[in-house]
C-alpha cells in the first residue's frame, strides 16, 4: 500500500471513530438508506422515468395550474423521485427543466457533503478544533474549542443572530449584505462565544461560512475559482450535475450558507446521493456512514436538526414528530427560505423537490402540501 493509501486509509478510520463518538444511532434512523433499485439506471445521462400516478398530476395541476391557491402562492417546481425514476415532475410557466433555481440555505447541506468528501480524503479531522485563525490568536480564547462538528450541528455558540425582520439586530443580514459581506467566514468568525461550545442547538448562516473557508483551505483552493473547481470535480459532476452555479465572496470563499444554483432535476440528483447512502453508481463519493451523520439528531434541537439537514425526528421531550405527523420521521431534508426544498425519505426510497418563492408566515398549508404529495406518490 503506497503512504497516501496509507494516509487515507487512517483518515477513514478517524472519520468512522468520529461518526460513531458523535451520539449513537437514534430509533429515528431505523430505516435504512435503501441500495439502487435492480435494473434501474443511475441518472448520469438523464432520469429514467415511471408514469405519473393520477393523484400526483392532480397536485400538480392544482398547485401550478391558472388556478392558485392563495396559501401556496410562489411555488415554481414540483418533482418527484420514487424507486429510483421520476414518478412526477411540473413547474410553473416561465420556467421549466432547464431554470436553475437558488439554493438558499439549502446550500448548508451541500457544505456538509463537502466537508465529508474532504474528511474522507484525510484533509480534515471533524472531530478535532476547527482551524479558524480568528480563534488561535490568544491563549485563553474559549472559541478554539469549537469543533468542525460543533459547526456541523449549529452547536458552536457563538453569539451569531439568524434574524430576518430587524436588520439592527440581525448578523445574517449584515453577513450577507452589510459590514460581513466581503468576507462572510471572518465576520461570523468574530463574533463572541456565549454558550459552551456543544452546549447549545442555535440555526446559524454563519457557522456555514465558516465551514465553507475551513473546506477552502483544506482542499487547498486559493481562490474561488480553484474551489469551484474543486466543487464540480468531488461533487457535482460524479453524480450528473451540470448546472451547478456556485456563488463566491470578495475572499473567495463559497457562500455555504445561501448561495448556490442548479436546475430542479439536478436538486433531485444531489438528494439522490444521500438517498443511496453516499454512493453513486459504482462509486462511493460520501464516507461510509455520512449520510446517517447528516440525519442523526443534534443534541438540543429537538429533533428538528442534524448536520446541516433538517429532520422530522421525534421531539424527546414530547415523543411528536419535529414537522408533522403526516411525514416519515425518518425524512431529512435540505431547506432553504422561500419554500426551497430537497426532501429525503428512505423509508418510502423517494426524492421530494418543491422549489419557489413562497414567504408565507404560516407554514401549515406547504406541510400538508408535502404530505399529500408523498401520500399521492405512492406507499412503501
Amino acid at each position: 500500500m503506497s503512504s497516501l493509501s496509507m494516509h487515507r486509509a487512517v483518515a477513514l478510520v478517524c472519520l468512522l471513530a468520529a461518526l460513531l463518538a458523535a451520539s449513537p444511532l437514534r430509533a429515528e434512523l431505523a430505516a435504512p438508506l435503501p441500495p439502487q433499485p435492480e435494473g434501474t439506471p443511475w441518472p448520469d445521462g438523464g432520469w429514467p422515468r415511471n408514469p405519473t400516478p393520477p393523484a400526483l398530476e392532480a397536485i400538480f395541476t392544482r398547485i401550478l395550474g391558472e388556478t392558485e391557491d392563495p396559501h401556496l402562492a410562489g411555488i415554481r417546481a414540483l418533482l418527484v423521485v420514487k424507486d429510483g425514476r421520476i414518478a412526477g415532475e411540473a413547474y410553473r410557466a416561465g420556467f421549466s427543466e432547464t431554470t436553475r433555481f437558488p439554493s438558499w440555505s439549502m446550500a448548508k447541506s451541500v457544505v456538509h457533503a463537502l466537508t465529508g468528501i474532504l474528511a474522507g480524503e484525510g484533509r480534515l479531522d471533524i472531530g478535532a478544533p476547527a482551524p479558524v485563525p480568528e480563534w488561535q490568536r490568544h491563549t485563553e480564547d474559549r472559541r478554539a474549542a469549537i469543533t468542525v462538528e460543533h459547526l456541523l450541528r449549529m452547536q458552536s455558540g457563538l453569539s451569531f443572530a439568524e434574524v430576518y425582520d430587524d436588520p439592527s439586530k440581525s448578523h445574517v443580514l449584515q453577513m450577507l449584505f452589510g459590514i460581513g459581506r466581503k468576507d462572510m467566514a471572518h465576520y461570523a468568525a468574530s463574533l463572541r462565544l456565549i454558550h459552551t461550545p456543544g452546549s447549545h442547538w442555535s440555526y446559524s448562516s454563519g457557522t456555514s461560512n465558516i465551514l465553507a473557508r475551513i473546506l477552502k483551505e483544506a482542499a487547498g483552493a486559493p481562490d474561488a475559482a480553484a474551489m469551484n473547481a474543486v466543487m464540480q470535480e468531488k461533487l457535482f459532476r460524479p453524480i450528473g450535475i451540470e448546472s451547478a452555479v456556485p456563488e463566491f465572496d470578495a475572499a473567495g470563499t463559497f457562500i455555504g450558507s445561501s448561495f448556490v444554483h442548479m436546475t430542479a432535476q439536478d436538486w433531485a440528483r444531489f438528494g439522490y446521493l444521500y438517498l443511496r447512502d453516499g454512493k453513486w453508481g459504482t462509486e462511493r463519493l460520501l464516507p461510509e456512514g455520512w449520510a446517517d451523520h447528516a440525519r442523526r439528531p443534534a443534541r438540543h434541537s429537538g429533533g428538528r436538526y442534524g448536520a446541516h439537514f433538517w429532520l422530522n425526528a421525534a421531539d424527546p421531550e414530547t415523543g411528536r414528530p419535529a414537522i408533522s405527523d403526516r411525514i416519515p420521521v425518518d425524512m431529512f431534508m435540505a431547506r432553504g427560505f422561500g419554500a426551497q426544498l430537497v426532501m429525503i425519505l428512505p423509508s418510502r426510497d423517494m426524492v421530494v423537490v418543491l422549489l419557489g418563492v413562497n414567504y408565507t408566515a404560516d407554514p401549515e398549508p406547504l406541510v400538508a402540501l408535502v404530505a399529500d404529495i408523498i401520500e399521492a406518490a405512492g406507499n412503501p
